[in-house]
């Protein structure tokens, strides 16, 4: 068995209609129920040249950078996500094919890194950063990579930032997504408090209702201790120190 330990030293998870934690808790308590799914997500620390050039991920994305970072001494961050500026490359796409010109800053801003490049630009901060994608296995990979970090930098705080949106409407049959646009920012530190173990999944029944960061935060609001996640090709296992986490 595989497994890794950390700190998590802040979580601030952001989505529409989602801000506060008594929000956050009333959508662990009620089956994943988003409040306001249309409700515009704050985005107040992105300067308004910047923001009117951003997607809504990538504004949720630095908005949760942003907001955690605050005052804090980040060595290292790391933006992980699934499906990336998919929306706007398939945008980009479709406009191509329609005849017309592709937008220069939509291109710009269409690649995997969008938010990782604007969070370093916009806070003006020379930090190492590394965007990941890794399937359902995206956040989980990541945490890999802090952790990996950290034991060379043991004194050291990592970024972690996990965000995505459903695919488009033109790959809806390939995913059973059911969730809304978020993102997971924490700081992490070397310790004990979390630990995360792995195994190969030997079973055909793969449970995964929602992205892995969203679950993560949806068993901390409930204050759970310890929880299995099912992907299709690994059982990733949680484990919290006392229960104490939110």
């Amino acid at each position: 068995m595989n497994n890794i330990s950390f700190n998590i030293n802040k979580l601030m998870p952001l989505s529409a209609g989602l801000t506060s934690d008594a929000e956050w808790l009333y959508w662990a308590e009620n089956d994943h129920e988003w409040l306001m799914p249309t409700a515009t997500v704050p985005h107040d620390l992105i300067p308004p040249m910047a923001r009117r050039r951003m997607s809504q991920l990538s504004k949720m994305a630095v908005q949760s950078a942003i907001a955690i970072s605050q005052e804090q001494e980040v060595d290292y961050i790391i933006f992980s996500s699934r499906h990336g500026e998919l929306t706007r490359t398939v945008q980009l796409l479709q406009d191509i094919l329609a005849g017309h010109d592709a937008s220069p800053t939509a291109f710009s801003q269409s690649v995997h890194n969008t938010a990782a490049g604007l969070y370093t630009i916009l806070t003006k901060q020379a930090i190492p950063v590394s965007s990941l994608s890794a399937g359902e296995n995206t956040f989980p990979s990541a945490l890999i990579e802090a952790n990996s970090y950290l034991a060379q930098h043991p004194s050291h705080q990592v970024l972690v930032v996990d965000f995505d949106q459903p695919v488009p409407d033109i790959y809806r049959s390939f995913t059973q997504e059911t969730f809304h646009g978020y993102a997971v920012a924490m700081l992490l530190t070397q310790g004990a408090d979390f630990q995360l173990s792995w195994t190969a999944n030997r079973s055909e029944q793969v449970q995964y209702p929602l992205p892995h960061a969203l679950t993560l935060v949806s068993h901390l609001q409930l204050n759970d201790s310890q929880w299995s996640i099912n992907s299709q090709r690994n059982q990733w296992n949680w484990r919290v120190a006392n229960g104490e986490n939110k």
